[in-house]
């Protein structure tokens, strides 16, 4: 008898869950446009997108007809995708924190009035100062016709039932789609940390404790992920040949493989460890794909916890708030890791 471990169980109702949230949207094979590819260091955005490839293959049937990321957008979606949904990349920055991409939204959002947008899930997030941001987003949303928000969390979905007026539907992360990511290598140390160091951390003072507990890393540029051909494809002929659709055909497989390289980084980077202990939402997400014991702090304003909260435990994570229920939860992970005499 095949008997699922809570990890699987727990990663195949998400992969049940997003399915459910996003296929009434999309028929399958009808043809899309996939926005804001995330052409940046962080693991985490390239494993949602990753995910969300992985489930438009299956479910949709087709790859996409058009993607750009912000510096090769040039209002050029009509012209390779003229029909179909426009599909904007998931994550963790709809709202006043990055507002590149938020700005990149707007954008989208108003230029093209006369098609069928869907945000794909994201963690919603405006700092209570940023009243004038949050009130673009109310207009453009407003106005628009045919949008419909996914979120991956309860505060975020309240927040978008109060403040815009558009369908919103509760969504997991679109990273669960791969299933299951194996380890590349054997672990060099007990406890590997992978803690960030922007604006969305929420405990510096931990850093000295963790220090001696095992290596401090972070997300780094993985410049090998994109070949010197590719660069030369975008940066010299692409702009040359801007209505070739075999060259928007290759940037499409040329972002899959980027970020699938990005995603593989990430688990060679936390197989280091034999238990993980990060404040990043897709640390505790890859190391569920990898079946790997973690612990779970939280960024500035809830995202990690809100999400276990919504989506249910995995049985691999343990979660901590600060500094006090990090050593409480560390103890305890590795009481339990040693062997028994």
């Amino acid at each position: 008898m095949n008997v699922q471990s809570p990890a699987d169980a727990a990663i195949r109702g998400l992969m049940d869950s997003f399915a459910k949230a996003f296929g009434p949207l999309m028929p399958p094979g009808e043809p899309y446009a996939l926005l804001d590819f995330p052409d940046h260091p962080n693991v985490g955005d390239s494993a949602i997108y990753t995910g969300e490839l992985a489930f438009f293959d299956a479910h949709v049937g087709r790859a996409p007809d058009y993607v750009c990321a912000l510096t090769t957008y040039k209002q050029d979606v009509d012209a390779f995708c003229p029909e179909g949904p426009l599909l904007i990349h998931g994550g963790g920055n709809f709202g006043s924190v990055w507002r590149k991409h938020q700005n990149f939204r707007h954008e989208i959002i108003e230029h093209y009035p006369h098609r069928k947008i869907v945000q794909l899930a994201q963690s919603v997030h405006y700092a209570p100062k940023d009243t004038e941001a949050l009130e673009t987003t109310k207009r453009l949303i407003g106005q628009h016709k045919d949008f419909t928000m996914l979120v991956r969390d309860v505060p975020s979905y309240e927040f978008v039932e109060r403040e815009f007026d558009c369908p919103v539907a509760m969504c997991p992360d679109a990273a669960h789609n791969m299933w299951k990511l194996d380890a590349p290598a054997a672990p060099d140390s007990d406890i590997l940390n992978v803690l960030r160091a922007d604006k969305e951390q929420a405990f510096p003072d931990i850093r000295p404790y963790l220090e001696a507990k095992g290596p401090i890393v972070d997300w780094e540029p993985q410049f090998w992920a994109r070949s010197p051909m590719d660069r030369i494809v975008e940066t010299a002929i692409a702009p040359r040949l801007a209505g070739s659709r075999a060259l928007m055909a290759r940037r499409e497989r040329m972002y899959r493989r980027q970020a699938w390289y990005r995603v593989h980084y990430g688990a060679r980077l936390l197989a280091r460890g034999k238990l993980i202990v990060s404040d990043r939402l897709h640390v505790h997400i890859l190391s569920s794909l990898m079946r790997k014991r973690h612990i779970s702090l939280d960024n500035m304003y809830g995202k990690i916890g809100r999400y276990i909260t919504a989506w249910g435990e995995d049985g691999l994570t343990a979660r901590a708030d600060g500094l006090d229920t990090l050593k409480i939860a560390l103890e305890a992970e590795t009481a339990e890791a040693m062997p028994v005499s």
